[in-house]
């Protein structure tokens, strides 16, 4: 990974960070980008401890010029672009389908898919002109199977999956590969506060997965560490981390 550069949005804490410091430690400069200045700045920190060099910005995945700026930026400083992991995203509460709002939607699908669909836009000129590289987006099972109360989370997240082919078979022979990542319960500061204080909602969460777990922020980075340095043959690849969920 030395002199090789990797774009992450969502970076600044749970899969994002955890795939942030693995590349770090393999020799690779970092450049996140996440909503929260003052998060973003504690990440950098740790990343730069890993010996290599990061640069973070502050900004919306929904905001097309900033995007480019910031890919601008990395080009500028270290040379090139030739992964990028399209990891930021937005949850959905648990509503009823009549109590869902229009700015329900737009949120969530604004983020969640053109947040998904700009940055590849902006990302794959980019690495085409370093030489090629690997680009992975971050889908979720819940982008393979229904789930009530959540359908437009499910719908945002099929749709990453549906950009993720279409995109790969764009790019196959243009050196650019394409694949997502799909978790499913990860513990990250999110599950931690929706779930982790509650024993019983969190034992009830993990009997879903027959592996008995939930899965970590660092087993998720593994694979898209994997999809980006050694699985050179593969594109629009679905790579599924539930711990047997999706197979019952």
């Amino acid at each position: 990974m030395n002199n090789k550069t990797i774009l992450i949005t969502g970076g600044n804490a749970g899969i994002g960070l955890s795939t942030a410091l693995l590349f770090a430690r393999n020799g690779a400069n970092v450049a996140i980008l996440s909503r929260r200045a003052d998060r973003n700045s504690a990440a950098r920190k740790q990343i730069e401890a890993q010996g290599v060099q990061c640069l973070d910005f502050a900004g919306n995945v929904t905001d097309e010029n900033f995007l480019r700026a910031s890919i601008g930026q990395v080009v500028e400083t270290f040379g090139g672009l030739h992964y990028a992991f399209n990891n930021a995203g937005v949850e959905q509460s648990v509503t009823a389908l009549p109590d869902q709002t229009v700015d329900d939607f737009r949120r969530i699908i604004d983020v969640n898919v053109m947040g998904v669909w700009l940055a590849m836009r902006e990302e794959i000129p980019v690495i085409q002109r370093s030489g090629g590289g690997c680009i992975v987006n971050t889908s979720s099972i819940l982008g393979l199977v229904g789930f009530a109360g959540f359908p437009l989370y499910v719908a945002s997240k099929h749709a990453v999956i549906g950009l993720t082919k279409a995109v790969a078979l764009e790019y196959a022979k243009e050196g650019v590969r394409v694949n997502a990542v799909c978790p499913g319960a990860v513990r990250t500061e999110l599950y931690e506060r929706a779930i982790g204080q509650n024993a019983e909602m969190q034992k009830a969460v993990e009997a879903m997965y027959p592996i008995g777990r939930s899965g970590t922020p660092e087993e998720v980075a593994s694979a898209v560490f994997y999809l980006c340095r050694d699985a050179t043959w593969t594109t629009w690849q679905i790579v599924t981390m539930d711990g047997g969920f999706t197979a019952q």
